[in-house]
């Protein structure tokens, strides 16, 4: 898992590389969908071709896939606006909304524990968010934080999709070629409107994001198949510093106290969130493991 944040710090960091050169956003995300099409369509051939990708449930897998376009052209769009770290941390509350959509439009039924550990993370959003700006900047809500924000609830989106697919049965693989699906059927208009020929520097940009992607993204599932979620979660908070000492070295950007204060917050929200939906999981599993 850490080597798969290492690898998500990295595309961050080409992203607002090659954003910062003037490539369009729709050219970078319409990218990333066809690198992936292309990386996974070998397997899939292999594996019996397109009759792995039918499915009954459509308009779920539209649902994540609108959700993931929104998280992905969001957070890169915040990478442009705000620091590196920055724009890293506030994507990091993701498990907090995940938590809220649950108990809203999921139904799940949660005690005062996870909530109240959610306030807590809430409060390091808002210091990520405000603490360096202060009232006279608008109370931090500048279009950089707001489209952090905004992508990280819609990656909680993402993750309640996911959540219902996994317990329906799709698998992985599904999940993630319909995804890059929707996305390259989004993201082609307007790359087509404002397209422009990447240099050799920015195809290169193009090319590391996307395999550092998927690269971070077999990493994840790797780790996921050998460990808890609640050993797991806290470790994504790695990003925050890896993203800061790249955005000091890349950018000149410097990072003060609120960052990882905020940060530090967060982290110890969604670790106790996640070890708590863990003990719960446990014991849900208990009380149906037949007796003697």
């Amino acid at each position: 898992m850490l080597v798969a944040m290492a690898f998500f710090s990295v595309m961050s960091a080409c992203g607002k590389a090659v954003l910062g050169t003037g490539l369009p956003l729709p050219l970078f995300m319409l990218s990333r969908a066809v690198v992936t099409m292309l990386a996974l369509s070998p397997w899939l051939l292999r594996r019996g071709g397109a009759g792995l990708l039918a499915t009954r449930r459509p308009w779920m897998h539209l649902g994540r896939g609108l959700c993931g376009v929104a998280s992905m052209g969001l957070g890169t769009l915040a990478l442009t606006l705000i620091p590196l770290a920055d724009a890293i941390a506030l994507n990091q509350a993701r498990p907090l909304w995940l938590l809220a959509i649950a108990v809203l439009f999921l139904g799940e039924k949660v005690g005062w524990r996870r909530p109240l550990a959610g306030l807590i993370g809430f409060a390091g959003v808002l210091v990520v968010a405000f603490g360096e700006r202060g009232a006279g900047a608008g109370m931090g809500l500048n279009a950089g934080t707001i489209a952090a924000l905004t992508g990280s609830i819609a990656g909680a989106g993402v993750g309640a999709f996911v959540r219902r697919l996994a317990a329906v049965g799709e698998p992985p693989f599904r999940v993630v070629f319909l995804y890059a699906a929707v996305s390259l059927v989004v993201w082609t208009p307007p790359s087509v409107i404002v397209w422009q020929t990447p240099t050799a520097e920015q195809a290169l940009l193009l090319v590391i994001a996307a395999f550092c992607a998927i690269a971070g993204d077999f990493c994840a599932s790797f780790a996921a198949r050998r460990a808890e979620a609640s050993l797991l979660a806290p470790v994504e908070f790695v990003q925050v510093p890896i993203g800061a000492l790249i955005g000091f070295f890349a950018f000149a950007e410097r990072p003060g106290w609120p960052l990882f204060a905020g940060a530090s917050l967060m982290m110890l929200s969604v670790a106790y969130i996640a070890r708590r939906e863990a003990q719960l999981a446990r014991l849900r599993r208990a009380e149906v493991r037949p007796s003697g």
